[in-house]
């Protein structure tokens, strides 16, 4: 009797570890989909932005310009005190 409660309880273990493997490779699985489709959305985005900076240089030169200008700013109100 004690011997079979054992190999009761031993399978009801081994079935939950299998569901359990499964539910986890399942959602790995998910992941690694989501992870690829984030990769190629990102990288879709990064060319645009490439072609956008190519094709207007003025535009990143004047932000760069001003960018540097308010940095400036700042760090000689930070360091001026």
């Amino acid at each position: 009797m004690m011997k079979e409660d054992m190999a009761s309880s031993a399978n009801k273990i081994e079935e939950l570890s299998e569901k359990f493997d499964s539910s986890y490779k399942d959602i790995i699985e998910k992941l690694n989909e989501e992870k690829d489709r984030l990769e190629n959305e990102f990288r879709q985005e990064y060319r645009t932005a490439r072609k956008y900076v190519r094709s207007h240089p003025e535009e990143g030169i004047a932000y760069a310009f001003l960018g540097g200008i308010v940095v400036g700013m700042v760090l000689g109100k930070i360091f001026s005190r």
